[in-house]
């Protein structure tokens, strides 16, 4: 019943802490149902903890896609980058055609977004 509350309210929202996952879902705030509903989404495979905010999980091909990009983009530092250095640890076979890159990205939500080589200028 809470689990399926709060999975409910993740889905509206692009994450969100336990306290405001339960105030958002009729569920009493106290620190019971608050450890209660912390246990349950750290049990659940339904749902990821990003940057301290509960997260539906992304399943598939486009949460790999953005898992390296996301990857590169932080470890290099870099907000323009190549695709294809961002994607140099996915095997060649599985890097995305144009229609599930754009799919991927529609994913992120805005975190990302693909520029057209015209657009970048090369030193």
């Amino acid at each position: 019943m809470i689990r399926d509350k709060l999975l409910s309210r993740l889905t509206e929202l692009d994450g969100a802490s336990v306290t405001g996952l339960l105030q958002g879902s009729d569920v009493a705030i106290g620190p019971e149902s608050t450890a209660a509903a912390e246990l349950l989404l750290q049990y659940s495979s339904d749902v990821v903890l990003d940057d301290g905010k509960w997260k539906i999980a992304q399943a598939g091909r486009s949460a790999t896609i953005l898992a390296a990009i996301k990857n590169y983009a932080t470890s290099s530092g870099r907000k323009i980058f190549r695709l294809s250095s961002a994607l140099a640890k996915i095997p060649p076979h599985e890097h995305p055609n144009e229609d599930e890159l754009r799919q991927a990205l529609d994913h992120s939500h805005g975190e990302f977004e693909l520029l057209p080589n015209a657009m970048i200028k090369r030193n």
